[in-house]
């Protein structure tokens, strides 16, 4: 149980859920944008507890459908961070930016092969938790590392943690792509697990 704990797209969910329940209040402050707070939360709930309860799953075929779900709702988690990027003309880093490599590396303990490969490397082991704080640390230096509830960021800090929280959702998504694909791949020489546990019934009953 709880091997899921492992998974660096596990690692990666934990992080996108926890800078994105902490960001959300700070982006959208208004009463009226209570239903994107909640929408936004909510999807990167989906993406971490579907990631881990795919995990746990026995059945491969319910594997892959919580896989599925959570990778859906990074991707939506994606989009509205792309959406209030694009509104607000906040620039959007490439994924060999050094300043996101350094994010990687500092905070995550990432190592990555090459310079042109940002989504495979060698993962070390993230804090218990990476704030808001703490990513803006690692590049400005200045914000200390008190809870951010009820602070305002300038436009440099938004645009530092919200790259960052998308270059973590992009990478969380290829991992869950690869692991759908090898639970695919599982499926289609093994079986289900109702087919597993019929084969051994057959076996048990001697035909």
């Amino acid at each position: 149980m709880q091997g899921y704990k492992n998974l660096l797209s596990y690692k990666l969910s934990k992080i996108a859920f926890d800078l994105t329940w902490e960001l959300v209040p700070i982006i959208y402050p208004a009463p009226e944008d209570s239903r994107q707070r909640s929408q936004l939360k909510q999807a990167a709930r989906s993406l971490k507890q579907n990631n881990v309860e795919g995990s746990e799953e026995r059945s491969l075929s319910s594997k892959l459908k919580l896989w599925d779900v959570a990778r859906a709702s990074g991707g939506e988690l994606i989009e509205d961070c792309e959406d209030f990027m694009r509104q607000n003309n906040i620039p959007r880093w490439n994924k060999d930016d050094p300043r996101l490599m350094r994010l990687r590396a500092e905070l995550e303990g990432y190592r990555p092969r090459s310079i042109s490969s940002s989504t495979s490397g060698t993962p070390g082991t993230p804090p218990a938790k990476i704030t808001v704080a703490s990513v803006l640390q690692v590049l400005r230096g200045t914000r200390s590392t008190r809870g951010t509830r009820g602070v305002r960021l300038t436009r440099e800090e938004l645009e530092i943690v919200l790259n960052y929280l998308l270059d973590v959702l992009i990478r969380c998504g290829y991992l869950l792509d690869r692991q759908i694909d090898a639970v695919e791949k599982k499926h289609q020489t093994e079986g289900g697990y109702r087919e597993k546990l019929y084969r051994r019934r057959k076996q048990y009953r001697g035909y």
